[in-house]
């Protein structure tokens, strides 16, 4: 019976690791080199070598035991040795192609080619090899980005991850900050075909807690080796969005250089629509209504560039920087009419304004990598600098039907710079187990001055509005140190990541006029844990766990207030303080070459998270909107991916959220709010010939629920074709948006114990949209090098 049952175990066992490495011996010249001695060798976990004798073909067949990391080499009479370096193997049928060099002074030329699934998984990390996916010829990462697990974009650019916003974008292991402000307008500047693949984390580990709450989407760029490229597209839509860019890259020699320029312009972009504020109790007026009718042009442009030079096989050095501006003017006509209980009039005005803004950005950095012969053993250290500006000029001037006049100029002027200081190390204790420690300071100084004028007739001069004018000096500066363990148990196929993050925080705030202090200090621990099973078919379980931190971003902090409807004020909150969220998920995936899906369970409990709420003053009927950490929140959900790829030519792609939220109020035990939200995203594409390409894509998004409300969902849906020019080279591509829906109605409700506040507005959708994307020469390894410095642990926008 002992040996019926080791008989099957080893059965199982060989059917379990099926994959097959071939390889193949030629000579500089291609020759084919029959009797040459191969020898496969374990690094990781270590095992004993493996000789063979290359048929008269010049091949050989191994059959590894189980996956890790291998080294191949390969020597005949006559030649020197070429060896293949380490490589890791995942159970898969690979090739490879050794090239023995005529003496031991040349070098040996390797090629590994291995039959990789468009999704796969490596710990608590899932994949998308968008290089593997030939339909993204000619497309743009944002389209890259809405096949990818856990991924949704609409039409407007937005991306969400598991059907919320507050992650990390990175580039190559950086987190540039090109992606911080409007990510969408980057992305679809930024051509896919220079994609290897995207990283999808959903539950970062202690390495990355200070820097995000819901996820991590790493892009890694195609690696090269010498040459050039550049690809430069053009996109134009009917509803006046123009969108040029350009990338470039070099290779030469030792020397790399990476450069993207990008801009997007929204011209006479119209919406209206109409405000209702009802009061819940006896107030001034029963109903408030206002008719709107906005304009809006704007413009975003920048431009990246980044300089590698590779010390020696083993060191890099990276020196990189970027410029960007903003701008957006928004011109509103607004009817405002109050109504008492009987739907008397009351009163009507007319509300002119402009709102003017300026958002000029800048960073420059540089990083050190260094790996050492040892397999997994690396230093990095980095240095990063970002500043940003922002200049808004706002003039409103409200007429009423009593010929009285409200005539408002504000001025608001704010910096942000940001400069960190980071270093990691990763030591492998055993070949099982790698240790990870760093650490990081963020020494972050942000400035405002903001200003109010006020007069009641076209004629009269201004003068200050001394409750509104003031100058803010803030500092807040955080260090951190981080460990964190990788055990992995091959025989098992089982990898355990466990770690801990310590912060100390300083703030130190002053209002000089009003000579007021905001003053925070406070440490934070961060600890993270995941398991991971899989199983050589391609299934994988995971289990995960994770504490993190978000910090109220400027938009939050602002004490600015915009007062331009006198009885409808918004201003942030200088003494909030960040959000702590206790994260749990358990997910299953099963990946192959035909068709994929995960599914994924989580909760998440927050205390003292930020959220906005509506004041009601009953005496004079204003409402004023702020942001405080009054809200208790419990999410639970289900996120899920489909993906398959019936023929070669037809793929398609399916993602989902659904989260059911549960928030109450600290501060008033009657305020609570539950609902479900979340989004639903496709994306199909067919390529009937190699010329052709025919694409679709639907997303739906309903807003996450908020403590006195929740904003107006949002239907985006495409459908195009794409067709490829001058051997190639040029890609044309034409596509209707939103096509059976002229304007999409969003409808807003929040309400609080006092006040019921409804928005209705209707955005132009439909419109027709002409791209065209050209690439011209020829790049064998990607010139960027840099892994960067993270330092975004911001919630940036409020919804």
């Amino acid at each position: 019976m002992r040996k019926l049952l080791h008989f099957i175990f080893l059965c199982w066992a060989a059917g379990a690791h099926a994959g097959t490495i071939r390889v193949t011996v030629y000579t500089i010249g291609e020759t084919p080199v029959p009797g040459a001695i191969v020898t496969l060798q374990g690094v990781h976990p270590p095992s004993m070598a493996i000789h063979m004798v290359a048929d008269s073909a010049a091949r050989v067949a191994f059959h590894p035991a189980q996956d890790g990391e291998y080294t191949i080499t390969a020597a005949a009479f006559g030649t020197g040795i070429a060896n293949s370096g380490p490589f890791v193997w995942h159970g898969r049928d690979t090739a490879i192609t050794l090239m023995l060099p005529s003496n031991t002074r040349e070098l040996a030329g390797v090629t590994i080619t291995a039959n990789k699934p468009l999704v796969e998984a490596d710990g608590d990390k899932i994949i998308y090899n968008a290089g593997s996916d030939p339909s993204l010829a000619g497309l743009s990462a944002a389209e890259a980005l809405a096949r990818t697990p856990f991924v949704s974009v609409d039409g407007e650019g937005h991306v969400q991850l598991k059907g919320k916003g507050g992650f990390l974008i990175m580039l190559n292991g950086k987190q540039t900050s090109m992606f911080a402000n409007n990510p969408g307008e980057v992305l679809k500047a930024f051509p896919a075909t220079i994609i290897s693949k995207i990283e999808i984390n959903t539950q970062p580990s202690a390495k990355y807690e200070g820097e995000g709450i819901n996820g991590i989407i790493n892009i890694i760029t195609k690696k090269k080796v010498a040459g050039y490229n550049a690809h430069t597209s053009l996109t134009y839509n009917s509803i006046g969005q123009v969108n040029p860019n350009m990338a470039f890259n070099l290779k030469y020699g030792k020397l790399g250089i990476t450069s993207f320029v990008y801009f997007a312009n929204s011209m006479n972009f119209h919406a209206h629509g109409e405000q209702v504020y009802t009061p819940l109790i006896s107030a001034p007026f029963a109903e408030r209504r206002t008719l709107d009718t906005t304009t809006t042009n704007g413009y975003m442009a920048g431009g990246n560039l980044e300089v590698a030079y590779d010390i020696d096989s083993l060191r890099t050095l990276s020196l990189y920087g970027r410029l960007a501006a903003g701008g957006k003017t928004l011109e509103q006509q607004s009817l405002i009419r109050s109504y008492s209980t009987a739907h008397d009039l009351l009163q009507q005005s007319r509300l002119t304004s402009e709102d003017e803004s300026h958002t000029p950005s800048g960073e420059a950095g540089f990083d050190y990598q260094q790996r050492f012969r040892q397999p997994g053993r690396s230093l990095f250290m980095g240095v990063n600098v970002q500043t940003s500006g922002q200049k808004k000029i706002l003039q409103s001037g409200q007429v009423y039907t009593t010929e009285e006049e409200r005539l408002l100029r504000n001025q608001y002027r704010g910096s942000n710079t940001q400069t960190c200081i980071q270093a990691d190390y990763a030591l492998p204790i055993h070949p099982s187990f790698i240790l990870e420690m760093g650490a990081k300071a963020i020494f972050r100084q942000v400035g405002a001055v903001y200003a109010s004028q006020i007069k009641d007739l076209d004629a009269d001069q201004y003068h200050p509005d001394l409750a509104n004018d003031d100058e803010l000096t803030y500092s807040q500066n955080v260090g951190a140190l981080y460990s964190m363990g990788t055990w992995k148990i091959k025989r098992g196929g089982i990898t355990v990541k466990t770690g801990g993050r310590l912060e100390k925080t300083n703030i130190q705030g002053h209002f000089i006029r009003k000579k007021t202090d905001v003053t925070q200090d406070y440490y934070s621990f961060l600890p993270s844990f995941s398991i991971t099973k899989n199983w050589a078919s391609g299934r994988y379980l995971t289990l995960q766990y994770s504490r993190t931190l978000t910090r109220p971003g400027l938009s939050f902090l602002n004490p600015y207030t915009d007062n331009r409807d006198p009885l409808l004020i918004s201003r942030g909150n200088e003494h909030l303080h960040p959000e702590f969220t206790n994260n749990g998920e358990v997910s299953f995936s099963n990946f192959n070459d035909k068709f994929s899906y995960t599914l994924a369970l989580s909760g998440a409990l927050t205390q003292g998270s930020i959220q906005r709420y509506i004041r009601f003053d009953e005496a004079t009927g204003v409402s004023t909107q702020t942001y405080s950490n009054i809200g208790r929140s419990q999410v639970a959900g289900v996120s899920g991916y489909l993906s398959a790829n019936p023929a070669k030519q037809l793929s398609a792609t399916l993602n989902f959220n659904c989260y059911y939220a549960a928030i109450s109020s600290t501060a008033d035990a009657s305020e609570k709010h539950r609902g479900l939200y979340g989004s639903l995203s496709t994306a199909v594409t067919y390529l009937p010939s190699e010329k052709w390409m025919l694409f679709s894509n639907v997303n739906y998004t309903r807003p996450p629920v908020q403590l006195q409300g929740r904003s107006g969902d949002f239907l985006f849906y495409n459908i195009g074709a794409g067709y490829w020019l001058y051997k190639k080279k040029l890609r044309l591509t034409v596509a209707m948006l939103n096509f059976m829906n002229k304007y999409w109605q969003v409808n807003d409700r929040f309400e609080s114990p006092l006040v019921r506040q409804q928005n209705t507005s209707f955005r132009d959708v439909r419109s027709l949209s002409i791209g065209l994307r050209f690439s011209f020469g020829k790049l064998n390894e990607n010139t960027s090098r840099k892994r960067g410095v993270k330092i975004d642990d911001r919630n940036q926008d409020p919804q």
